[in-house]
């Protein structure tokens, strides 16, 4: 039974796996299919790891009371694969053991994948306010944010104004005794 649109399903959460990998390898697909055929087996605690990545509320003691004589271990390690993972997944979705961010979404009525594509618009946007002060001052995106992230609001409410006072504060701090360059 699929999941609740709620959650990430088994495709969503490999493809962010994937986009995470790509991002940490970009010019190395090998490395990057090495990375993605290494992820299974897991531990319980990783195993409980991913569930709450997808949405499900559940802790690592919860998940090792699931298990069964039928699941794979060496020695005392239960061995989690993606089948057993997503088989907890389906049992949690039906009791709605939700996280926050799931309870969230249905509240509101997005899936995962418009709650995804959502942040990563807000995210594209911040870095793009980020990235204009950034060049503006001679800097980068780091020394933007280690230079306004305290006494300024979130990048996506500057205005003009605020962009200046940004830009002037990354200008200052670059040139700050401390800032390795």
């Amino acid at each position: 039974m699929p999941l609740s649109k709620y959650l990430s399903s088994r495709e969503q959460y490999d493809a962010h796996c994937r986009e995470q990998f790509e991002e940490a390898s970009p010019h190395d697909p090998a490395a990057v299919d090495r990375a993605m055929a290494r992820r299974y087996p897991k531990s319980t605690e990783q195993a409980a790891e991913e569930l709450k990545r997808r949405g499900l509320r559940i802790d690592v003691e919860q998940l090792a009371r699931r298990v069964t004589p039928e699941f794979r271990q060496v020695g005392r390690s239960v061995l989690w694969y993606a089948d057993d993972i997503d088989a907890v997944a389906e049992d949690l979705d039906q009791a709605n053991r939700l996280t926050y961010d799931a309870h969230y979404r249905r509240e509101q009525g997005l899936s995962y994948a418009e709650h995804v594509a959502i942040q990563k618009q807000v995210r594209t946007k911040r870095l793009a306010v980020m990235q204009r002060v950034a060049d503006a001052a001679g800097g980068t995106i780091p020394d933007v944010a280690d230079a306004c992230n305290r006494v300024m609001p979130d990048p996506l409410e500057w205005d003009d104004a605020a962009i200046a006072k940004a830009v002037t504060l990354t200008r200052e701090y670059i040139v700050s005794p401390g800032v390795a360059r």
